[in-house]
């Protein structure tokens, strides 16, 4: 345990060990309303938070309030009728990016293109220093400012997707180990679909397939077909040109979505399964690989019975080694906030989350030590501390019917009888209908 605490220090991403000057701010007694579906009490009263809402408070010569909280179903909503009556909910909103789109689309929230610059940027840990381009945007223009990790701060890794292997079954089948493979960017397509064939087997002679080289969740939610694509280098969705369009019609998506068409139906390698029993088999040994949550290995780990590993899901030949998150909260302002960087600074002194604020060194260790009780080798640390740098959002058009028909679509890529090229095709014009009437309306 001692060892790999010095391997999590080592690969620390943020070297920025000093705390760096907060800029001065004096709000004149004005009350900070923050709206949002956390309920912040314990946090400030009995958790990590305690006294620093009265430190803010003397620091920055105001009041902090909360306003009542935000439903999660109807919030954006909420939101944009409370701006559009000119009261606004509250003067900071903390709430996930997967409202930007519909906050923005409606005119209700700040564009902070002039209010935070490259300097600020540069005071957060990563991936949160890289979240104008990775989460905070929406058509080119930035809207959010940083609030992720104030007290849980391993939940920046929220959804992070990863591949789990069974490195027992690799050693006795002469497979070399998938992270030194990782290590020289030779973990990829053909190499996955490589070991998943040569670790499919009848083990007794009887016909039937004891042990899958993979399992997936491929129906009815295309989770291995998504994070393909992604890996390919491409992408549900693309801004072009100021507007949305769809692309998994793309050929490095195509190709994506080929990969386990191909694994399913003429390796037949793929244990197919929904999102417990995926996880279950390859606990119980049927299974040589699986896409694994990050946050499913402290809990997972704690029941392998043999060595393990842990990489990046499998690049294409147009990809790179990438790292889906779900979403990432963030501090959205009311339009017309008449002082928008000093309640932006309010913010990041509340929930320390800048280098004026916070050891960012101290911060990525936190992770990596979160995760390090979980992992049994250096090389799967050093996979989950990568992955800090690597992330991307899982695309979302804020539809449901969007969503029914991509999700359709990536599944009858796979199994039904057309090809793949056919079937994406044939949604794409459905599909770009419900993104014009989401996300490109003027």
């Amino acid at each position: 345990m001692r060892k790999l605490m010095l391997v999590a220090l080592a690969l620390v991403l943020c070297a920025t060990a000093a705390m760096a000057a907060a800029p001065k701010y004096d709000l004149g007694g004005r009350t900070i309303k923050i709206s949002s579906y956390y309920d912040f009490t314990g946090y400030f009263k009995d958790g990590n938070g305690r006294g620093r809402l009265e430190l803010v408070e003397k620091m920055f010569n105001c009041k902090i309030a909360f306003s009542p909280l935000l439903p999660w179903e109807g919030g954006p909503q909420k939101i944009i009728t409370s701006v559009a009556a000119g009261a606004p909910e509250g003067d900071m909103f903390v709430v996930t990016n997967r409202w930007i789109a519909p906050l923005a689309s409606a005119g209700a929230i700040m564009v902070m293109d002039k209010v935070l610059d490259n300097a600020y940027y540069k005071t957060l840990p990563p991936p949160h220093d890289k979240m104008r381009e990775l989460y905070s945007s929406f058509k080119g223009k930035a809207y959010g400012a940083s609030i992720k990790g104030f007290f849980d701060r391993n939940s920046d890794m929220q959804g992070a997707q990863g591949w789990a292997y069974n490195r027992d079954m690799m050693k006795a089948a002469g497979l070399e180990d998938p992270n030194s493979l990782q290590k020289k960017g030779q973990w990829n397509f053909d190499k996955m679909r490589e070991y998943a064939r040569k670790l499919t087997k009848d083990t007794n002679g009887d016909g039937t397939i004891d042990v899958y080289g993979v399992t997936g969740r491929l129906d009815p939610w295309p989770v291995e077909q998504e994070m393909a694509v992604y890996a390919n280098g491409s992408s549900l969705i693309k801004l072009k040109g100021g507007k949305y369009v769809f692309t998994l019609t793309e050929p490095q998506a195509i190709t994506g979505l080929q990969l386990w068409r191909d694994m399913v139906n003429v390796d037949k390698s793929v244990l197919v399964g929904d999102k417990a029993n995926t996880r279950g088999e390859f606990i119980n040994g049927k299974a040589a690989m699986v896409r694994l949550d990050l946050y499913a290995l402290p809990s997972d780990s704690t029941q392998y019975k043999f060595d393990w590993g842990y990489v990046f899901y499998p690049k294409g030949p147009r990809g790179a080694y990438v790292n889906p998150v779900w979403g990432m909260d963030v501090v959205l302002l009311p339009v017309g906030e008449k002082d928008p960087r000093a309640v932006v600074e309010v913010a990041s002194a509340l929930f320390e989350v800048t280098s004026s604020y916070r050891d960012l060194t101290k911060y990525t260790n936190d992770i990596l030590g979160f995760f390090m009780q979980s992992v049994k080798d250096k090389d799967s640390l050093d996979t989950i501390a990568q992955m800090l740098v690597k992330s991307r959002l899982w695309d979302d058009i804020n539809s449901s019917k969007q969503h029914d028909l991509i999700d359709k679509a990536m599944v009858d890529a796979v199994f039904g009888p057309k090809s793949v090229k056919a079937v994406v095709d044939e949604v794409a014009p459905q599909v770009q209908a419900v993104i014009d009437d989401t996300l490109n309306k003027k």
